[in-house]
């Protein structure tokens, strides 16, 4: 598919999901770009991983419409009451943007690790309020489960390390598990790395809620262990497989047939959640794009 033609269909979907959105009072999950996604049950809503500005060259980054519209707080991104972020690579933030959106919506808060808040801290004066609604889960992937609670949110969180080995061992990855006006719970990956002990060591975390939406990383998809951490520790009603490279969009269906689940590929896109498929055929499948064992050599 030539590129105008992507450039359109995205811009298609980004209103559509906009307009749908707007009067929507279920569950819905919507697809912004790589790991970026937006969740919303009735009036509270939640982003994820959803202020960067590389896409190294293989990755999607959020559509200029829809940054634009989320800077600017137009439905469906008014009244955001929380901002996650899984960690601090150039695909899944960026501290200047970041910064820009907590200035224009001073009562949003961000959560994020203690790298997320150093990146942020070396951009702005030391004093400056926004360090203030910045909320830090400083953790390890040896450590406990830590919790908030604001508003309409309950949030639990634990460190997976980073896809990549030791290689990627200095990175603090978080796993961000939401709960939405005591309804709707998803839980976000990050990079998260397909080493089933790093999952053994949380299981007590992960199999004591069910969550309506989980978002790994695509390379779960199609690798074995990868597959066997879906099973035992991703009990919900959706899978949604995110990071997949940009080359995916316009050819959803073709991909996600081929892995057999479900991925998120054009931005703009969405799923309802709480609604469990059909049957086991009829959900759109997703694509194998590379095993973990392949992911990608570049920032994750």
């Amino acid at each position: 598919m030539g590129a105008p033609i992507k450039t359109w269909l995205t811009l298609l979907l980004t209103i559509c999901g906009a307009l749908a959105m707007a009067h929507d009072p279920a569950a819905r999950a919507t697809y912004l770009g790589n790991e970026g996604v937006l969740v919303i049950r009735g009036d509270t809503k939640v982003l994820f991983d959803a202020f960067y500005a590389d896409s190294y060259g293989q990755y999607a980054l959020v559509p200029d419409a829809m940054f634009k519209a989320m800077m600017a707080g137009d439905p469906p991104y008014d009244g955001i009451d929380a901002v996650f972020v899984s960690h601090v690579h150039g695909d899944h933030f960026t501290a200047k943007p970041a910064i820009r959106y907590l200035r224009r919506h001073p009562k949003v808060r961000l959560y994020g690790s203690r790298q997320t808040f150093d990146a942020i801290a070396a951009s702005i004066p030391s004093d400056d309020p926004i360090l203030r609604r910045v909320v830090v889960a400083d953790i390890r992937p040896h450590d406990a489960a830590k919790q908030f609670h604001v508003g309409d949110i309950d949030i639990e969180v634990v460190a997976i390390p980073h896809a990549g080995g030791r290689s990627r061992a200095d990175i603090q990855n978080l796993s961000w598990r939401v709960t939405l006006d005591d309804d709707t719970t998803v839980i976000h990956f990050g990079d998260a790395g397909t080493n089933k002990p790093d999952f053994d060591r949380h299981g007590e975390h992960f199999k004591a809620k069910r969550a309506d939406a989980a978002f790994p990383p695509y390379w779960f998809f199609g690798n074995e262990e990868g597959e066997a951490i879906m099973r035992n520790y991703m009990d919900a009603g959706r899978i949604i497989g995110i990071h997949v490279p940009a080359a995916a969009i316009g050819n959803g269906d073709v991909r996600r047939q081929r892995a057999g689940g479900d991925l998120f590929t054009d931005p703009g896109e969405s799923r309802e959640l709480q609604t469990p498929p059909s049957t086991p055929g009829s959900e759109p499948a997703s694509e194998v794009i590379d095993s973990a064992v392949n992911a990608p050599e570049g920032q994750l």
